[in-house]
This record gives structure tokens, C-alpha cells and sequence, in this order.
């Protein structure tokens, strides 16, 4: 059959939910939602209040499978129909989180791509993969990253990190076989006109500091830059990039190409939360080792592994991404254009027990 039909993994997480939007818009396109667990109910969930048209929800087939599993764990009549199917696969599906045990990051983030792949392998109408990196693969390198750089000999923060490291550089093992798109999106905040998000993360760790009034004295990390980035525009990118035939066999970096320093962004939040500046930079060598002091996380509501990252000053180079997406008229916001919506929305949902803190258990792409 000549039909579009996508195969995605991962689509129930914030960033696929976005992605998806863009493919419920084409009319004659099949969806194959790959879920796990619970993953697959909230999904379920989401399509039955969301997509209410049943022409769109005829479209769309949520899948039960694992993609730690030879296979997907999913049942043979469903791999025989996918092998026959399936034109595009876009990859999101990984455990993020930073404390998560470095045993289950691995066989969810590295075999679990590695299942898929072997897979892949075995489909003859495949045009292409989209598999979602991350930023952080380049570890603790100092200096510029380029997008084709991958192994430059880095160390790696945390498991996390390491991992998607690991899965990407699987994926481009099978670049020849297998048609590859990769796409490293920075962390992500709440869309940036309603602010909305439904994990507190990098950013919201330090509004939450801001908050408590616990940001008055922070580590001088001097230009280290905060990469972060709006849900809409890492979606809207995502799905412009690998719909673009250009863009196969070629890595980008899906960030702000204009990123605040930490101290930059402090000043930025406390201005829109109406707080004092940070008003003591004291040096990061000495301030490194309070992120490993016992009760750290419970007195500044901030994880050791996030603290750490402030320390880390890679600069990423974004020309790949920046050339193709001008085409299609997409560009990140500046930060200074939605922090007063990722303010708001921070201020009054923070609480709001659907707002995964932390729980690696609850945490997917």
C-alpha cells in the first residue's frame, strides 16, 4: 500500500503528544501509537478527550507493546501488518530522568532502541526514522559541540546522559540501512504562549529556588549558557525536519540558538516573579560540592544530578538547524518573550499533583 503510516514510539510523553497534533492534521495518514503500561492508558485518555472527530480517531491504532523487548513485546499479527505498512517510525520512547538507576536507563534507552532498530531492519516500505537524542550527549565536553559531533571522548554527569549517548550511537551504526533523521532537542519548558508543562524540570528548579527565597546566593557560572526551549517550537521543528527530504542522514540541534546564562535567567525569573536579584555570585568550585551535602534537594527543591548541570558549559552549534528551519519559517522564541507565561503558569500549577516531581517510575520522554 502507498499509505503514509507512522509508527511511533513514545507519543503519549509531552513532546509527542505536540508531534502528533501535526500528524492527526493529515488526512491520509495511519498512526501506530506504540505505549506501555500506563503510558498506554494516558494516552488512550488523551485521544478519547482530544481527538473527537472519528475520522482522525479512525486513523489512529495505540499499540500495547514494550520496547525493552525483542520484538517490542508486541504480538506476531501486529509485526506482520507493521512490516507491511510502515513508512516513516519516529522514535521518542527513553526513560528521562537523572537519578533513574543506571540498569533500567540502559534497557530502556539502549535496548530499547536497539529492539527497535533490529525491527526496522525487517521493513521494506521504511523511508525513514526519527530518532529523538537529546543535547546532552555531549557530556561534560567543554567548548563547541558541532551537530555532526558525537563521541569526542566526553564524560557523562549521569545515567541519563550516558544512555542517550549510548542510543545514538547505535542509531548511527545503521545509518546505511536505515534512513535516519536525528533530533536533539534541549530540555523543555511549557508552551510558550499558555506556559502549560507537566514536569517540573531544569528551569522550574530554579523558580522553585526563587520561590522558596533560597536564590540569594548562587554559584558564579559566569557565560555557561541555560539551554532550554518552548514545547511548541521543539514540536513544530521536529515535525518540519523530518518532513523535509533534506534533512535525512543529517543531525540537529533543537535548542534556542540564543540561550541565556544561568545568571542571566536568574535575573530574568526573579524579575517576572517580582523577587531580588541574586545578590551573593559566589565561585562554582566551592559551590559544586553543596549540590552533594545531605539535604540539599529537600532544602532548595533541587536534584544534585540538575544542580550539577549548571556547571557544564558546552556551546552548541546550531547550523544545520538554523539553515533548514529559516526554510520553513520556524525560530525559537526568546526567553524574554514567554518567561512571564512559564512564570504564571509555574506559580499557580506547581502544586498540582498531575505535575510529575521526580518519580524516574513516571518519567518518559
Amino acid at each position: 500500500m502507498s499509505e503514509k503510516a507512522v509508527l511511533c514510539t513514545g507519543t503519549g510523553g509531552f513532546i509527542g503528544r505536540y508531534i502528533l497534533a501535526h500528524y492527526l492534521e493529515e488526512q491520509d495518514c495511519l498512526l501506530y501509537l506504540l505505549e506501555h503500561g500506563g503510558f498506554r492508558d494516558r494516552l488512550e485518555a488523551f485521544l478519547d478527550e482530544q481527538v473527537t472527530d472519528p475520522a482522525q480517531r479512525g486513523r489512529v491504532k495505540v499499540l500495547s507493546g514494550d520496547i525493552s523487548e525483542p520484538g517490542l513485546g508486541l504480538e506476531e499479527a501486529i509485526k506482520d501488518e507493521l512490516r507491511q505498512r510502515v513508512t516513516h517510525v519516529i522514535h521518542l520512547a527513553a526513560l528521562y530522568n537523572l537519578s533513574a538507576p543506571r540498569d533500567i536507563s540502559m534497557r530502556i534507552n539502549v535496548d530499547g532502541t536497539r529492539n527497535l532498530l533490529d525491527f526496522l531492519e525487517g521493513i521494506p516500505t521504511l523511508e525513514r526514522l526519527a530518532h529523538a537524542s537529546t543535547l546532552v550527549v555531549a557530556g561534560k565536553h567543554k567548548g563547541r559541540f558541532k551537530e555532526e559531533d558525537l563521541d569526542l571522548g566526553q564524560d557523562f554527569e549521569n545515567n541519563y546522559d550516558e544512555t542517550k549517548f549510548l542510543s545514538e550511537k547505535l542509531v548511527r551504526e545503521r545509518r546505511d540501512a536505515i534512513p535516519t533523521v536525528i533530533l536533539r532537542p534541549t530540555t523543555v519548558v511549557g508552551h510558550s504562549r499558555t506556559g502549560a508543562i507537566e514536569k517540573i524540570d531544569g528551569p522550574y528548579y530554579a523558580l522553585g529556588m526563587i520561590a522558596r527565597g533560597m536564590h540569594h546566593i548562587v554559584p558564579n557560572t559566569r557565560g555557561n549558557k541555560f539551554h532550554f526551549a518552548p514545547v511548541d517550537f521543539i514540536a513544530d521543528a521536529f515535525y518540519a525536519l523530518f518532513e523535509d527530504d533534506e534533512a535525512v542522514g543529517q543531525t540537529f540541534h533543537l535548542a534556542d540558538p540564543e540561550p541565556l546564562t544561568y545568571l542571566e535567567f536568574f535575573d530574568l525569573a526573579c524579575r517576572a516573579m517580582g523577587k531580588r536579584k541574586p545578590s551573593i555570585k559566589l565561585p562554582a568550585g566551592l559551590m559544586r560540592p553543596f549540590g552533594r551535602l545531605p539535604g540539599f534537594e529537600k532544602m532548595t527543591g533541587v536534584p544534585r544530578e540538575a544542580f550539577e548541570h549548571s556547571f557544564l558549559d558546552a556551546e552548541f552549534d546550531m547550523t544545520n538547524s538554523t539553515r533548514l528551519l529559516s526554510k520553513h519559517g520556524i525560530s525559537c522564541p526568546p526567553v524574554s518573550s514567554y518567561i512571564d507565561v512559564m512564570v504564571d503558569y509555574f506559580l499557580e500549577h506547581s502544586k498540582n499533583p498531575r505535575i510529575r516531581k521526580g518519580d524516574w517510575r513516571q518519567t518518559t520522554t
